[in-house]
Parts: C-alpha cells; sequence; structure tokens
C-alpha cells in the first residue's frame, strides 16, 4: 500500500510526487517479483499424447470489473477487477528494467504486458506473453510448476488443475500461503500465443475479491482478426 510518510523530512532536492513513484515502483518491484521468480521452467515435449480436459465456464460479472483492455499482440482481451488500475508504460518499464534477467527463461522468455494495481488492498494481476515456449497437452508442465511452488512456500496448499475455457487450454496453479493467494493462469490456444495471467492477493482480502476475480479470469476471450 502507498504511505505517505509526513512527519519525515524530505530528503533536499527530492519532491513528493518522486517519492510516491519510487514508494509504488518498489510495491509494484516486490510483488512482481514474487511472481516472476515462482514461474515454470522448462516445458512438455510436443509430441506428448493429448488429453481430455473438463471445460469451464465462469460467470462473468461486470460490474465487477473495469472496461476490458485488448491486446493485439496477443489476439486477446481481458478485463480487470474493479479498481484494479492499470500502471503506466513509464512504470511497467521501471519495474521490467528492475528485474533483468529474471525475466529470462531457460525455454524462453518472460515479457510483461500489463500490470493492473490495487494500491488500497496490495493486489496486482500481470498478464505476459510467454516466448519461445510450446506448452504440449500433458501434465508435465503442471506438474512441474507443482513442484516449484511447494519447494518455494513449503508451508503454503499448492492446487493444480488444467481445463478448458472456450477455445483456450488452461494451466492453472493456485498457491494458498499464509499472508497470501496467488493464482498463476498459463492460457494457449490455436489463434494465440502462449500468456501468462497472474493474480496476487493478499489472505485477508481475497473472499471479498473472488467474485471479481472469477469475473476477471472468465473475461479472458479471443478478439476476432
Amino acid at each position: 500500500m502507498l504511505t505517505r510518510h509526513i512527519d519525515r523530512p524530505r530528503t533536499e532536492g527530492t519532491t513528493i510526487a518522486e517519492q510516491i513513484l519510487k514508494n509504488r515502483s518498489k510495491f509494484l518491484h516486490f510483488l512482481f517479483c514474487g511472481i516472476i521468480i515462482s514461474s515454470f521452467i522448462g516445458c512438455d515435449s510436443p509430441n506428448a499424447k493429448k488429453q481430455p480436459y473438463e471445460t469451464l465456464v465462469f460467470n462473468v460479472d461486470e460490474t465487477q470489473l473495469e472496461p476490458p483492455v485488448v491486446d493485439t499482440t496477443l489476439r486477446i482481451k481481458i478485463a480487470a477487477p474493479k479498481n484494479w488500475k492499470k500502471i503506466d508504460d513509464s512504470m511497467l518499464t521501471q519495474v521490467i528494467n528492475k528485474l533483468g534477467t529474471q525475466l529470462t527463461l531457460e525455454e524462453g522468455q518472460v515479457v510483461p504486458r500489463w500490470i493492473f494495481l490495487n494500491e488500497n488492498s496490495r493486489s496486482m494481476c500481470v498478464v505476459s506473453e510467454l516466448k519461445g515456449l510450446e506448452i504440449a497437452p500433458d501434465e508435465t508442465l503442471i506438474k512441474t510448476l507443482t513442484t516449484t511452488y511447494q519447494n518455494q512456500f513449503p508451508k503454503a496448499t499448492v492446487r493444480q488443475a488444467i481445463f478448458m475455457k472456450d477455445a483456450f487450454r488452461i494451466h492453472q496453479l493456485m498457491v494458498v500461503a499464509a499472508d497470501f493467494v496467488r493464482i498463476k493462469l498459463i492460457c494457449d490456444a490455436p489463434e494465440t500465443l502462449v500468456f501468462a495471467v497472474d493474480y496476487h492477493i493478499p489472505k485477508d482480502v481475497y473472499q471479498t475479491k473472488l467474485r471479481a476475480i472469477e469475473s476477471s479470469i472468465g473475461s479472458i476471450n479471443l478478439i476476432q482478426k
């Protein structure tokens, strides 16, 4: 959460706006870094045997959402939960630059496209392109992801699932820790590039945000050419 320390003297030559920008950048870096370092490693064999998946339907309550953002590169649109505001391009660039090589994976690269932030609840959603990654239709990737999260958060509960939503096949990891809930969705479809959507929510507000998060996931759709 953004905090202004009005009882402390400002450093000479530093404006209040600059201090706010610095604090906000650190906050974004902290959350985003946690999402990226827990990202997957490796990929599945493209010759893996195809498995059937359950199709899930999400109930979308548009009153719980921000206006949708259209990504012509990924060929998708997505709406963030209400009051989760898209950070501007300059702030996104600052966060990416601070993370540096952490955005590089063994099999590809994480390229953040959008970051949506609710500073009051300290919640965040990150939409990223996963360059150079192919996801075969088996469970190897989801098992690798589960092990990665369990090693990183040994006291957390990690749940996994693979399902279909419209044209998308989605690998989902849900991490429930003592102080946060993290939902990672890795999505692919014949018409799109592989991309990830990460939701990071403090545990104490998760239940109040659940309906909005479900609506946000349900808002992920292809855009027509």
